[in-house]
Formats: structure tokens, C-alpha cells, sequence
């Protein structure tokens, strides 16, 4: 998505030095981004789940044989000490393994009904469909496995996502979705979005949107859970 905004600066949390940008997204291009969600939505969905898995026990190896240049990010941009960010390396790895297995076996349920008499001979299923676009919001200070806890679950249930990590620290976010995207993910399943409280209010929304997945502060939640409308039933919160 092409934008006009100024490029957003992120800062060392040490010493204030320039750690890099990524590119802000204006609100008004929301027609854009969701037109890429829907077709990444429609993708997913039909992605059978042995793939799904696949990809997401891929994007576990990938990280894991990269896993001290993914601490060092954290620690770069969230102010960890290398300790802290290897467990949490250790811990996106962890969740992206459980959703690659979920992905496999969350398919639904066969209900046998003989608990009540006359039904001895009849019985009911369910399954699990996707609810299509998922808007997920991520706070700075678990950068690289809150990210994960969105994202996993996520693909494994055949959703497209439209992901706001923090402006303090999107660069573990951004190396998490290179890992799902070589480890073959197609591009148009996740868009990362960078910018301010405009394009957040855009995302969540949006009629398009079916889900919206939040960790951060209480208040920021609330109003959250406000301004995302009849969606607000299926939304998920962290503090």
C-alpha cells in the first residue's frame, strides 16, 4: 500500500539512536488494505490444514536457525536483556509449533445423541469454519511472541490478517511475517500496518473486519471494544 505519510522513526529505548523506519499508512487507504485482506482471506480458507500446519511448524524452523539475530532485534528495540529475549524467541517458536498442531486437529466434533432415549440411532456434527479478516493489535513490550499468539492461532484457522504491531518496536513483528512468508504463506494473508490512532480506528472498524485481537492497557481496550461496534462480541483482550 502506497502512502503520503512521513516514514515513522523508531528509536533505541538505551540511547535514543535511530534504529531505522518503516512506512506509516494513511487511514483513507482502508479500501485498499481490505480488498488484499479479503483476497488473502479467500486464500487461507482454502488452504488445506496439513498446509497450514506446515507452513507454521516451517516458520518455527526458519526462526529457530535464526534465533540469536531475532533476540538481538528485541533487544535493540524493546530494551530486553539478551536473557529475556531469548526466552521470548524460545517462546514464539513454542507457539507457532501448538498452532501448527491445532491447525490439524481443530476441525470440528461428531456428537453422539443415545444419552437420551429414542436417539440410540442418531447423531450430530459440528466444524469449525474461519471468520475471515482478523484486525490484530500488539503492544511493544513482548514484541516478537505476542505477535505470535495472534498470528498462529490465527492461520491455523484459515483467517487472513491485518496485523498493527507498536510503533516502538515493529522490526520483530516484520521478521516474524518474513519467516511465515518464506516459509511459504501467501503474501496477501497477513498486512502488516504501521501508524497512529487514525489507521487503528480505520481497522477495527471496518464492517469487513469479523474479529479484532487486542493485548495492551485497559483503557486503550475499552475504547477499542467501543469503537469496533457489533463486532465487539468476538473480540479478544489481554492487559
Amino acid at each position: 500500500v502506497t502512502t503520503s505519510l512521513a516514514p515513522i522513526t523508531v528509536h533505541s529505548p538505551y540511547d535514543g539512536s535511530v534504529l531505522g523506519t518503516v512506512d506509516a499508512t494513511d487511514a483513507g487507504e482502508i479500501g485498499e488494505l481490505l480488498a488484499r485482506a479479503h483476497r488473502g482471506a479467500a486464500l487461507s480458507s482454502k488452504l488445506p490444514r496439513h498446509e497450514r500446519a506446515s507452513i507454521l511448524e516451517g516458520a518455527a524452523q526458519i526462526i529457530e536457525s535464526r534465533r540469536e539475530a531475532f533476540a538481538e532485534t528485541i533487544v535493540r528495540e524493546a530494551g530486553k536483556t539478551i536473557i529475556q529475549a531469548r526466552k521470548e524467541v524460545l517462546r514464539c517458536i513454542n507457539t507457532l509449533k501448538l498452532s501448527a498442531e491445532e491447525a490439524k486437529r481443530n476441525a470440528g466434533e461428531i456428537v453422539p445423541f443415545d444419552g437420551y432415549v429414542g436417539s440410540e440411532q442418531r447423531q450430530g456434527w459440528f466444524t469449525r469454519e474461519p471468520l475471515g479478516i482478523i484486525t490484530a493489535i500488539t503492544p511493544y513490550n513482548d514484541p516478537l511472541n505476542l505477535v505470535a499468539h495472534k498470528l498462529g492461532p490465527a492461520i491455523a484457522g484459515g483467517n487472513a490478517v491485518l496485523l498493527k504491531p507498536s510503533n516502538l518496536t515493529p522490526f520483530s513483528s516484520i521478521n516474524l511475517v518474513e519467516a511465515l512468508l518464506e516459509a511459504g504463506l501467501p503474501r496477501e494473508i497477513i498486512t502488516v500496518v504501521h501508524g497512529d490512532r487514525e489507521i487503528v480506528t480505520a481497522l477495527i472498524s471496518a464492517r469487513d473486519v469479523r474479529m479484532v485481537s487486542f493485548t495492551g492497557g485497559f483503557a486503550t481496550g475499552e475504547a477499542i471494544s467501543r469503537k469496533a461496534g457489533l463486532k465487539s462480541w468476538r473480540w479478544s483482550s489481554a492487559a
